[in-house]
């Protein structure tokens, strides 16, 4: 709205936000009606299924239902109404889980859970099963910012809770990107040509470790670490979590939790600086710095 448009907002629910009008319809279930984008220019699609562990098949099925279904029901009423362009948020999970390798666009996709498989199966009904005149893949490293979920969220309110252990973390690199990075991304690629029958990874150019995080997210709460917990209590929790699920018990924290909170996943944004001239203006610090600062809001 700052710069002009007219934003019209697809929604499963009535919510209040920077658009002129709503349309109700639940992409999971709905046929999109041809004439429900009448006028439209340009599709931002951020539809998804949160990134959660499916415990069952029928929550596969809502991944397939939301990304793959909701995704194909759009396109096709989008190139029915004469819609010009296209741009999907996908993630870096279409791609694989990442790791101490440095991936880009020009990595196999090899993705490992119902989340990304789907998220795929979306970037090809996008880019290749019923494209638009300019369609776009973005693929997001972990996106933070004031207000959102996720991990990163967690462990700011764990730490400000005093329940976070200070753990001795070994050293680790993970690509991340802040939200309004992701929206100066979308607009890029929705304005730019050459940005037509792409896909771009989406991170701020840094790499961060868990140790650098827990630091600044200490400093920016006015807390001091506690005594360190050697790493390897943290490995016993994880193999304990693994046994208890064995026997269908989800536990809180497994080898998967601990992979997330200690692995790396490094992502290169080479390819949409170079093309499009992307220039993140968030980091990390920064961005802890933010999100804390609305939690004291609240």
């Amino acid at each position: 709205m700052d710069q002009g448009f007219a934003v019209t907002a697809m929604l499963r629910r009535p919510q209040t936000g920077p658009w002129r009008h709503v349309l109700e319809i639940d992409l999971a279930q709905d046929e999109v009606d041809p004439r429900a984008l009448d006028g439209v220019d340009t599709i931002f699609h951020l539809a998804g299924k949160a990134h959660t562990r499916a415990k069952n098949a029928i929550e596969n099925a809502e991944y397939e239902a939301v990304h793959v279904h909701g995704t194909r029901s759009l396109l096709g009423a989008a190139r029915q109404a004469g819609v010009r362009a296209c741009v999907l948020l996908s993630s870096v999970k279409a791609m694989g889980e990442g790791g101490v390798e440095v991936w880009d666009e020009s990595t196999p996709c090899s993705p490992q859970n119902p989340y990304g498989i789907t998220k795929l199966a979306a970037e090809r009904v996008v880019l290749e099963e019923l494209p638009l005149s300019c369609s776009v893949v973005l693929r997001p490293t972990l996106v933070y910012g004031a207000g959102s979920k996720g991990n990163l969220d967690l462990m700011i309110r764990a730490v400000q809770k005093g329940v976070f252990p200070s753990v001795a973390f070994p050293a680790n690199g993970r690509s991340m990107i802040h939200v309004q990075d992701v929206v100066q991304a979308c607009l890029l690629a929705a304005a730019n040509p050459a940005a037509c029958g792409q896909v771009y990874v989406l991170t701020d150019g840094n790499e961060y470790s868990t140790k650098e995080m827990l630091g600044w997210i200490h400093e920016a709460l006015g807390k001091k670490p506690g005594l360190p917990l050697p790493f390897g209590a943290l490995k016993a929790a994880a193999f304990l979590g693994d046994m208890v699920e064995r026997f269908g018990i989800l536990s809180p924290f497994n080898r998967d939790r601990l992979d997330k909170l200690a692995g790396s996943a490094r992502y290169s944004n080479a390819k949409i600086c170079r093309e499009l001239g992307f220039a993140p203006s968030w980091d990390l610090r920064r961005g802890i710095n933010e999100m804390v600062e609305g939690l004291r809001r609240k």
